[in-house]
Parts: C-alpha cells; structure tokens; sequence
C-alpha cells in the first residue's frame, strides 16, 4: 500500500479513525468514562443482583431440610431436634426467617455459623487470600495463553498452523474442569508423581489447579482477540498509520494491539467471574483451602450462614470485577466517552 492508493483525508475523518488526536502529543488521552448517573444506576443493579443470588440460595438451602438434624446424634430424639430448631431459629415459618436474615444483612452482619459459633464472614474471609492467588494465577496464564494463541491465529503466516493453538484450546475448553482435574493428577501425581495434588503448602501445589483454570479461560480469550484483530488490521487508521510511514512494530503494538483490546478486556472480566464461581470444583478436587472449599463442606454440613457469607462474597466480587471492566473497556476504546 502507497500514499497514492491512501484516499485524501480531512481533519475531522483523521480524528474519527485515529485513537490519537491531533493535540495528546502522540500520547492517548484518558478520561474518566462513567457519569455519576451511570455509576448509580450500576450501583442499584449490582444490590439487585446481590440480594436476587441471596434470596435464590436462601430458599434453595433451606429446601434441603433441617440442619438441625446434623448437629444431635442419630439416635436423638424428636423433641431434642425440636429444641435445637428452636435455639437456631428454624422453627419459625420459612417467609420469617427469610425477613429476620434480611433485616440481619442490612444490619451489616450474617447470622452465626452453624459448625463455628462465629462470624461466617470473617471465616470466609480467611479463606479469601488463597482463592485469590488461584483465581490470580490462572486468570494470568490464561490470557498470557488466550492472547497468544488468538495473535498467532490472526497474523501467523502459514494458514493452517495458525489454527492449531486456537483448537487445541477450544478442544481442552469442552472438556469438565473437574475431568481435566482428575486427568492431571493421575498424570502427574501417580503416573509421573513430580507435582503434589493437594494443599498450598508450597508453590508446586499451585501449578495443577493454575493450570486447570488457565485451560478453560484461555479459548474464549484467544477467539474474541482474534476476531478483534482481524477487523482492526482492515481499518483505516492502521492504513492510515502505515500510510504515514510508521514501523511495523510501532503500527502493530500501538494501532492494531491495543484498539484490539476493548473486547478482550470484557471477555476476561467474565471469566474473571467465572473463576470466582468455578473455584468451587477446582479447590474441591486439588483441596485448595480457599472459598470454594470452605462452602463445599458448608453445604454438605448444612451450615447456611457460612454458604450465604460464600454466595454474598462471589456475588460482590462479580459485580466489582464487571465495574472495572467496564471503565478498562470505555479507556481502551477510542471512541469510548463518558456514559
């Protein structure tokens, strides 16, 4: 492509296809991109989100039974279950509970755990910092892993191979977390035994169950970049930046790559919330002691306030994740502005 075959362009097409205006020095300028009318809208739609997963899980754990009948022993009679419902309040009608929990969680605090006597908050967020290294740490590999494979797919020249990594990606994304768990440790804990399968008692402990959330994150990631970049390398202001004479390197990293960006960024805050859910199985089977193991057992033991503690914590954590998102999003775009 030649300057001759490059249309004239007027000052006001220059800035509608270049990310880079005429006065930033060379330099993106970024704005805030929400409205305080934007940020009170999503503020009221995250607390609907919150206490709908609240009132979802409420009355699907209490559907379950009594969980007073674990806490006597089997051969307990009735009027002791009677007295421990009592004491723990679930004698009362369920619509009256439900109210006493409400009024409870308005009030800033969760009832006391079932099995620990305590605040189920504190207990879950004791267990937060390890699901948070996981959660981290394959979120990390999997768009490091996702962004490679989805740039390969889009500017690799040998048209065949270039598919490969995407696929090979989309074959392990089909595939149950839990499944693939269960594959590497019989891989590599018992077949070839050089990685410990359970705990965080050492760094090694953190490379299965890294590597399994890192598998299911990255094809997604590495589809939409792909995508992304090759709409973006058609575009008139990487035509226009090539036209202007630029490196490859400059018009690759600065005009394709990071205007390819905005797209993957909400894909990974999805995943980001995916990971905080998913956690569940994958600390489950590598028995990692974080927030998805801590509710496993609470379910199991019937303690609701330690599982609502749970659900409020990953509801939350979405909700903050999918802000973020969404203002990285509104900077990364250019013709982003305020909401």
């Amino acid at each position: 492509m030649t300057l001759l075959a490059t249309p004239r362009l007027g000052q006001e097409t220059v800035d509608a296809v270049d990310p880079v205006g005429p006065d930033s020095g060379g330099r993106r300028r970024l704005r805030w991109p929400f409205s305080r009318r934007y940020l009170l809208g999503r503020t009221v739609n995250a607390a609907i989100a919150v206490w709908a997963v609240l009132t979802i899980v409420f009355f699907a754990l209490h559907l379950t039974g009594n969980p007073a009948v674990l806490l006597v022993s089997p051969d307990a009679s009735r009027s002791d279950v009677e007295r421990i419902s009592a004491q723990l309040g679930f004698d009362k009608p369920l619509i009256v509970q439900y109210g006493i929990f409400l009024a409870q969680i308005a009030g800033g605090h969760f009832p006391a755990s079932i099995r620990y006597g305590t605040d189920p908050l504190a207990i879950v967020l004791s267990r937060l910092p390890a699901t948070l290294l996981l959660g981290g740490t394959g979120l990390v590999a999997g768009v490091l892993l996702g962004l490679t494979a989805g740039y390969w797919a889009a500017v690799g020249r040998n048209g065949r191979l270039r598919r490969v990594p995407v696929s090979i990606l989309t074959a392990f994304e089909a595939v149950p977390s839990f499944f693939l768990s269960v594959v590497f440790i019989a891989l590599f804990a018992i077949t070839w035994p050089v990685l410990p399968i359970a705990g965080n008692d050492s760094p090694a402990a953190l490379v299965l169950p890294a590597t399994v959330i890192a598998l299911a994150l990255a094809a997604p990631i590495a589809r939409v970049f792909r995508t992304s970049l090759t709409e973006v390398l058609d575009a008139d202001h990487v035509r226009l930046a090539e036209a202007k004479g630029l490196s490859a390197t400059t018009v690759t990293l600065r005009h394709v790559v990071v205007n390819s960006l905005a797209p993957v960024v909400n894909v990974v805050g999805v995943q980001a919330g995916v990971v905080l859910g998913g956690a569940v199985v994958t600390e489950s089977v590598f028995s990692w002691p974080g927030v998805g193991q801590l509710a496993t057992s609470a379910i199991a033991s019937r303690d609701y306030p330690v599982v609502l503690a749970s659900v409020t914590l990953i509801a939350v954590g979405f909700v903050l994740i999918n802000l973020v998102v969404d203002a990285a999003a509104a900077l990364l775009d250019p013709r982003g502005g305020r909401r």
